[in-house]
């Protein structure tokens, strides 16, 4: 039991004060003023006067075989094998955990080493979140994680990318990744900015094949997430029924409606396509490489902004912090999205309620409401006045996984405190700040 702190419940509602939580067998029982609670004799109470207390924060698309030791993924697979990412992967498990994210949605991994990891969480083996996890990113030949010349095929159970042409082998990759044990299906409509053969507006699977996945996983009950940077990729995930889509940079107003329309969750991963122009990105030595990432971060910029104005559902997703080289933090998501004009509240939201939502457990978590899982952080500050407040893991107090502490084997890591977001949007947050302000904004 909980009581007396500053209730931040996720739902979108203003702190409130004087207010505590009761949490049995995992479960949030009871939300209420700290006069109102009633508790089991002998229950344990925790007195967090003058703290927050506030949902765990939920990263809804990450990789966890993704690590900064190897950031170009298409070596990855040729120079690591399976298990040793497999050991990486459960490293990075409870690096997430670390940055005071309770539950992830994996986006695509190698092998089935999501699902594996999960259940190693599950079985108390490994210390990480709680994971939603998928299987290889389905995507078409020489589409986002096809890297093979034309004289040569590589056939592999360890790849990140399964090949599939035509509905008949989408329906087919779907089959054989529930068998993998996988909670929902990753597939790719466009290419990425360093792909061999395509690139970030190149468009990848086609609206059939898509529609294909997406009825063939909801014969089994699961979902489909999509990778989408191009304008059109974007509005083939829209109409074909996909959950959730990521980056989404060069979406146009039309996409933006057909998304806010079929309830399609947006998340925008705009850290990492900042990240992948500094310096220290593998392939900034690439002048036209350069160019593309950097055109896809003001594009990006632009679209966070404009999908608060036309109301857009929006949720935090890093395509893997941990791999980030400068700042390994998913708040740092959450800090760009504020400069871009959202309050710390609406970004809290987009991290706990719209993220759970974003990976189909919004049923279950996200919020602190009576009948959700007894996931929590005491923050010592109040991140709705400040969000960087999350990124000093010296604020989290405790933190709760089904009303259980959280006890990690050492400190929790801070790095790039000193990293400016707003100094990275330039004048894209200026004009950000005039939007939220209700001032005019120059064309």
């Amino acid at each position: 039991m909980l009581i007396g702190g500053r209730l931040i419940d996720g739902t979108g509602q203003e702190p409130q004060q004087h207010v505590g939580l009761v949490i049995k067998d995992g479960l949030i029982q009871q939300v209420d003023r700290d006069d109102r609670l009633s508790h089991a004799a002998g229950a344990r109470i925790i007195d967090v006067e003058g703290r927050t207390i506030m949902p765990g924060l939920i990263d809804s698309h990450t990789h966890l075989t993704y690590h900064a030791q190897q950031l170009d993924l298409w070596q990855l697979e040729l120079q690591e094998s399976v298990e040793l990412n497999a050991i990486k992967a459960s490293l990075n498990a409870l690096r997430v955990l670390e940055m005071g994210f309770t539950t992830i949605g994996d986006g695509g991994c190698r092998g089935f080493i999501g699902p594996a990891v999960r259940d190693a969480v599950n079985q108390g083996l490994v210390l990480g979140p709680r994971i939603v996890a998928t299987g290889p990113i389905l995507c078409g030949s020489a589409g986002l994680q096809d890297n093979m010349p034309a004289w040569m095929e590589l056939e592999s159970d360890a790849a990140l990318g399964m090949i599939v042409n035509g509905p008949t082998e989408v329906r087919r990759a779907v089959r054989r990744q529930i068998k993998g044990g996988v909670d929902w299906i990753k597939v790719s409509a466009s290419g990425v900015a360093g792909s061999r053969f395509s690139h970030a507006e190149t468009e990848d699977l086609t609206y059939e094949e898509v529609v294909a996945a997406v009825q063939e996983a909801a014969k089994f009950g699961k979902k489909v997430h999509a990778h989408a940077h191009a304008r059109e990729a974007i509005k083939t995930c829209a109409l074909a029924g996909v959950l959730s889509l990521h980056s989404a940079e060069y979406v146009d107003e039309e996409g933006l409606e057909l998304m806010r329309r079929h309830g399609v969750i947006f998340a925008p991963t705009i850290a990492w396509l900042h990240a992948r122009g500094l310096p220290g990105y593998f392939l900034a030595k690439d002048p036209e490489f350069v160019v593309e990432a950097r055109r896809a971060f003001e594009s990006a910029a632009a679209a966070v902004a404009h999908a608060r104005e036309v109301g857009a559902r929006i949720a935090i997703g890093t395509d893997a912090a941990h791999r980030f080289f400068h700042v390994p933090d998913g708040v740092l998501e959450m800090e760009f999205f504020v400069h871009l004009g959202y309050t710390p509240l609406e970004v809290i939201t987009a991290a706990t309620k719209t993220a759970a939502e974003a990976i189909d457990r919004g049923d279950i978590l996200g919020t602190l409401e009576p009948g959700k899982r007894g996931d929590v952080l005491i923050i010592d500050r109040d991140p709705a006045e400040d969000i960087r407040v999350l990124r000093d893991k010296r604020n989290i107090h405790r933190q709760l996984i089904d009303g259980l502490e959280v006890v990690l084997p050492g400190p929790r890591p801070n790095a790039g405190l000193d990293f400016d977001v707003r100094e990275a949007l330039g004048s894209h947050a200026v004009a950000a700040s005039r939007v939220a302000t209700g001032d005019s904004v120059s064309p």
